[in-house]
């Protein structure tokens, strides 16, 4: 199966490939900044329920992720900004220096104002945080759940207000100010 389309495309597609025939080989191609960074790196499947997100699901490796930033050239804005929420959570998590790099810029939230080589560079940086955590805990059983960090209170956030009021990198950043707030 081949997943073309956001993190949700990515999810469903990857639940029924590992369900089909006790699991057939799938390919993510992510065209949101979200997805290419997080939804479609792991193999973590999931569809939403009203007591939850993704509370159906299975871990499920694709074959092969395939990400072309061009994509993103199309992207609404809005959807822009709730994927550099992810890119700005492995800074804080696990690369100073792409928080650094982050911080260095004068302005990250519109993608006409990053450069495509720099751009490339965020999402590698991105994608290799979460694949490196991916390989030591892949079921989600230690490391892994740093990647969780905003997700619990993001998660929240979505299932309260209705899937779909807040984009799912809003509620996750919105999750970050309130752990660290917490913290």
């Amino acid at each position: 199966m081949i997943a073309l389309g956001g993190g949700v495309v990515g999810d469903m597609t990857g639940f029924a490939a590992a369900t089909w025939l006790r699991g057939i080989q799938v390919i993510q191609v992510p065209t949101t900044l979200l997805a290419m960074v997080d939804a479609s790196i792991g193999g973590k499947t999931g569809i939403n329920h009203s007591k939850g997100k993704n509370l159906i699901g299975a871990f499920h490796q694709p074959k092969l992720v395939l990400i072309d930033p061009k994509t993103l050239e199309t992207l609404p804005s809005r959807e822009f900004k709730a994927g550099m929420a992810e890119i700005i959570k492995y800074g804080v998590i696990s690369d100073l220096n792409l928080f650094e790099l982050l911080e260095s810029q004068t302005n990250i939230a519109d993608l006409s104002t990053i450069e495509e080589n720099l751009l490339q560079r965020i999402i590698e940086r991105s994608a290799r945080s979460k694949a490196e955590i991916v390989i030591k805990d892949e079921k989600e059983s230690g490391v892994r759940a740093f990647l969780n960090y905003g997700h619990t209170f993001g998660h929240v956030i979505e299932n309260l207000c209705g899937y779909g009021k807040w984009l799912h990198g809003e509620a996750v950043a919105m999750g970050m100010v309130a752990v660290g707030q917490l913290a």
